[in-house]
């Protein structure tokens, strides 16, 4: 079996039986993850020792990509120490970026009305994965937070998500 069907089938694995999916009462760290044009977010809640992520959940409003994705995250971390897990996100961080990057400028049909001139351009798969690892950054931030005394239910982060073929946010149009 070569690593493309071993990777299909982990992934085919999680989307059948997704793991950890729900909330873990009394978690040192609660972050969530919004995308504020669909208002999607993925929830994680971290228990740790100090060292180790001793358990990890994720709970979310969002597609199945998310639950999948969700799923193989909080199984990568868990029983991971925070900084290996800190380093790992940070590196799907990088692949995440270029994957943004990768998407390719789209038609524009300067003979159709305005609102229908750009093809739509879809970066759900994209925004999936940024709402997971978003929402493991702030659940770190809120464990920081309480070190420094700052007593909250939750921290929450906005994705950012940057088009390369745009100078803001991503825009769509209807098809």
């Amino acid at each position: 079996m070569t690593a493309h069907e071993d990777y299909s089938q982990e992934i085919a694995s999680h989307l059948m039986n997704p793991q950890n999916y729900g909330v873990l009462e009394d978690a040192d760290g609660i972050g969530v993850g919004v995308d504020n044009a669909t208002q999607a977010y993925v929830i994680i809640y971290l228990n740790h020792n100090g060292t180790i992520i001793e358990d990890v959940r994720f709970a979310t409003n969002s597609s199945q990509d998310t639950i999948t994705l969700g799923s193989m995250l909080t199984e990568m971390i868990k029983e991971d120490t925070l900084s290996n897990a800190l380093a790992e996100v940070e590196k799907l961080e990088r692949d995440l970026q270029a994957s943004y990057a990768a998407i390719e400028t789209p038609a524009i049909d300067m003979s159709k009305p305005e609102e229908e001139r750009v093809q739509r351009i879809s970066t759900e798969h994209q925004d999936s994965a940024n709402m997971v690892l978003t929402a493991f950054r702030a659940a770190i931030r809120h464990i920081e937070r309480k070190k420094e005394g700052i007593i909250e239910e939750k921290f929450s982060m906005n994705i950012t998500k940057h088009c390369p073929y745009s100078n803001s946010d991503c825009h769509f149009t209807q098809e």
